[in-house]
């Protein structure tokens, strides 16, 4: 596609495990659209907005803005390689309660 650069990029990458670091990169479109996403969270709520990796297949972004307490109880955002939820940990998909805001809104 000649017309790939305005494509908002972004590849996120999870930590392996505790100390890992997390890694964000994308093109410009991407990085500003994510920040626009992360704005339209602390202002409307729970947000799902689409992005492409590299190859064009695309993917939802969900952000949700939690309180301390329902952040305490989530399980760890590491890779299931190395870490296992803990039965009293909630899985992550659990804080997104509809409607979800997006951009194009």
């Amino acid at each position: 596609m000649e017309e790939n650069h305005k494509y908002p990029k972004c590849h996120i990458y999870s930590q392996n495990s505790w100390h890992d670091e997390a890694y964000i990169v994308g093109n410009r479109t991407g990085l500003e659209k994510l920040r626009d996403a992360i704005n339209l969270t602390l202002e409307k709520g729970n947000t799902k907005n689409d992005f492409w990796p590299k190859d064009l297949e695309g993917y939802d972004v969900m952000i949700s803005c939690v309180e301390d307490e329902v952040l305490d109880e989530l399980e760890l955002p590491y890779s299931s390689e190395f870490y296992a939820r803990l039965d009293d940990e909630n899985p992550s998909y659990t804080v997104f309660k509809k409607p979800y805001h997006s951009l194009e809104d």
